[in-house]
């Protein structure tokens, strides 16, 4: 065999004899090219050299063209290209690189974990706010982050195809890509069935990845490409219902905290929908939050939030009966619940370093005015960062919701004995239902990212019907623009299915 030759790199590229000068052959100085050098003979004939790159580009380029990079002919650098196989194509989705002001999904991957992480991870960095991870820890806020740091190659098959469903959509909203959506409707169907199959298994009720599957899907719904009419409050129930027959447990993870506090969130939501008592706010369920590890004011405050939805079943249950015989019970509860809520408020803010909002001018949000063209509210509300406004507009949510029905009991008995006269309770509900208005633009910002529009969902749904109650058609249409502005992009409040149909939110269509 011929020896192996030790000129330089670039003759034996040309493939001539290099005359191997020192500090470079005269060969490259001929051709006007610096010259890379010669290679060093170890003692034991082996040399250890860095072709990392070469390697990298070969396997890129195999991998694209769906060929095995190990193959003879495709070994080489050649510009050569096959068309994509069918197992190739799929892959694309994954591998499209992505530019973010955060990352770029990397061009390389190896497997269904490592693709499955990666994808995740960046689905979360578009779905949480810029500021989120400068904050404490808070309860009540919709963050999947830490169901990654669960995820093993043991995972259940439910809770890994709702993982993928949910980043898929979060990819699809980001990047207006039809392909994402594509894929999120074919994992989400196979997450439904999985979820089926993990739910006859034994000992279910200890299993934190079925919940968390159940949390995801539910959190699915709010996205158009895989929402079905009434299927976010299926999925409320469902994990109500898992958590009601495993019962009151310690909450001793991160994700135990996470999932039970997501959940008695939903429930509370779906409460408040339908105006019916849930059993969260039963002493035994209560009793589950009390050693809990977040310390902020957040589950103070859904500690009062969570009797609203049974209070708001009596005040319903009064006013369709025509019977003062519990008016002045019901009154003072309502009252009560405002007056706590109201306490809630100025310990919170004490609790702050600066103040909970500023009033600004609407210029201020260039996302919100380039896509809402609509001044009725020429001010709007600053938040020094994202929880700080999130928790501000749970209680602007919740203190509307409890004031509207303070209304309606006093319309329907107007002699009733209350703290507040009608007047007063009207300019109350006014006043919330702008300030809700007003803070729309900062959740409309990059930085309060997709997580700030969920947290519109509610309070603009309430904010609407209110003002059409009242024949206030300006703010009525202001709300609809706004609506129409923040979520044509995929992103579906789950209540705009059901007006679409002449519903009310939450309300299911009885088949006939």
């Amino acid at each position: 065999m011929a020896p192996r030759s030790t000129g330089c790199a670039n003759c034996r590229k040309r493939k001539i004899k290099c005359d191997e000068g020192r500090p470079g052959c005269k060969k490259c100085q001929i051709h006007n090219t610096p010259c890379p050098g010669y290679r060093g003979i170890k003692p034991d004939g082996l040399e250890w050299r860095d072709e990392t790159q070469a390697v990298s580009r070969r396997a890129e380029k195999a991998w694209k063209t769906g060929s095995d990079s190990s193959s003879p002919e495709n070994s080489s650098d050649s510009d050569s290209s096959a068309p994509p196989t069918k197992s190739v194509e799929e892959l694309t989705l994954f591998e499209k690189p992505a530019v973010t002001g955060y990352t770029v999904i990397p061009q390389a991957i190896f497997s269904a974990a490592t693709n499955r992480s990666q994808m995740f991870d960046v689905s979360m960095r578009l779905y949480r706010p810029t500021t989120l991870d400068e904050q404490p820890l808070r309860a009540h806020i919709s963050d999947f982050s830490c169901i990654q740091r669960t995820i093993t190659s043991k995972s259940s098959p439910a809770l890994l195809a709702a993982i993928d469903t949910i980043s898929l959509l979060q990819l699809g909203v980001s990047y207006q890509d039809q392909a994402f959506f594509e894929h999120a409707r074919r994992r989400y169907g196979q997450a439904l069935t999985a979820l089926v199959v993990a739910l006859n298994k034994p000992n279910v009720l200890g299993n934190n990845d079925v919940l968390g599957a159940m949390k995801i899907l539910e959190f699915c719904e709010l996205f158009r490409p895989v929402a079905q009419q009434g299927s976010w409050i299926s999925h409320v129930n469902g994990v109500e219902n898992f958590l009601v027959q495993r019962g009151p447990v310690p909450l001793v993870t991160e994700l135990d905290n996470m999932l039970y506090f997501h959940a008695r969130h939903s429930s509370i939501l779906q409460g408040v929908l339908k105006r019916k008592a849930i059993i969260f706010a039963e002493p035994k369920w209560m009793a589950v939050t009390k050693n809990t590890p977040y310390t902020d004011s957040s589950p103070r405050l859904f500690d009062i939030l969570i009797h609203i939805p049974g209070l708001f079943e009596r005040a319903d249950n009064l006013i369709a009966s025509g019977e003062p015989t519990y008016l002045s019970g019901v009154v003072s509860d309502l009252v009560t619940a405002i007056e706590q809520l109201h306490d809630w408020e100025a310990g919170y803010h004490a609790e702050l370093k600066d103040p909970a909002f500023t009033n600004v001018d609407i210029s201020r949000f260039k996302r919100f005015t380039r896509l809402c063209h609509n001044k009725t509210f020429p001010l709007a509300l600053d938040f020094p960062d994202f929880l700080t406004g999130y928790l501000q507009s749970i209680y602007w949510l919740y203190l509307f919701t409890i004031e509207r029905t303070l209304q309606d009991v006093l319309m329907k008995y107007p002699g009733s004995k209350c703290t507040f006269s009608l007047d007063e309770v009207n300019k109350r509900v006014l006043q919330t239902a702008i300030n809700m208005c007003q803070m729309m633009p900062y959740f409309c910002e990059p930085d309060a990212a997709s997580m700030g529009r969920f947290a519109t969902f509610m309070p603009l749904v309430f904010a609407l019907k209110y003002f059409e109650a009242r024949g206030m058609k300006t703010q009525q249409d202001w709300c609809q623009d706004v609506t129409d502005a923040m979520f044509n992009d995929g992103i579906n409040p789950p209540w705009k299915l059901d007006l679409a149909k002449g519903l009310k939110p939450g309300e299911k269509k009885q088949i006939v």
